[in-house]
């Protein structure tokens, strides 16, 4: 699993960082400051949706931590990069509806604060690939909701390929289906562990 998003900015670090807050600030995120990064080599925006904190404090505490309310602007290699850690990871932490859910929205917000910080467009999906089993219901709840929306996509039975059940695990820490692996056109996989439906239709553009 990617456990964080980073993008290539078209600006430079000081007008990165400048439109990290302006945009945030413009899309109601509640600002709560910056931090300098080491040896100047850029900043973190802090911010944040109270709302989010108030599910996570009342669904489950633990998770806390887990919440991407930062932003990441630095310069490495000649390249500004913006960027946060994946909402994912608290999706692969628990099965709690309210918490899934706002994983899922702060996923699509935080991508879209970057694409704009950054001057980018969303990535454009080139294939993609089903993990499933033969006995899972969310698995054929996926497949019948891609072919529905006629996306194009490869079957992998995990139950019936060793090494690729193996090779998945590897990629993702996961042992559980469906997940699905996106590849985009630059070449970069992202793993949507479950059947996330949300997550999906932003991804592949679809209803």
């Amino acid at each position: 699993m990617n456990i964080a998003y980073f993008r290539k900015s078209n600006y430079s670090l000081q007008e990165t960082v400048e439109n990290v807050t302006r945009k945030a600030q413009s899309q109601g995120w509640k600002m709560l400051g910056s931090v300098d990064l080491p040896d100047q080599m850029g900043k973190m925006v802090l911010i944040c949706r109270p709302e989010w904190v108030k599910t996570v404090l009342k669904e489950n505490q633990e998770l806390l931590g887990f919440l991407p309310c930062s932003i990441s602007v630095f310069e490495k290699e000649g390249k500004v990069l913006v960027g946060t850690g994946q909402p994912a990871l608290i999706k692969a932490l628990t099965q709690n509806q309210p918490i899934t859910e706002l994983a899922s929205q702060a996923e699509v917000q935080l991508k879209d604060l970057i694409h704009e910080a950054a001057g980018v467009g969303e990535l454009k999906p080139a294939s993609l690939k089903l993990y499933s089993t033969h006995s899972c219901p969310y698995c054929k709840m996926e497949k019948n909701w891609l072919d529905k929306n006629k996306v194009d996509f490869e079957l992998v039975y995990v139950d019936q390929n060793q090494r690729e059940a193996e090779a998945i695990v590897a990629k993702t820490g996961q042992m559980g289906v469906p997940v699905t692996e996106i590849l985009y056109d630059d070449g970069e996989p992202e793993y949507i562990i479950g059947f996330d439906q949300p997550r999906l239709a932003h991804v592949l553009g679809v209803n």
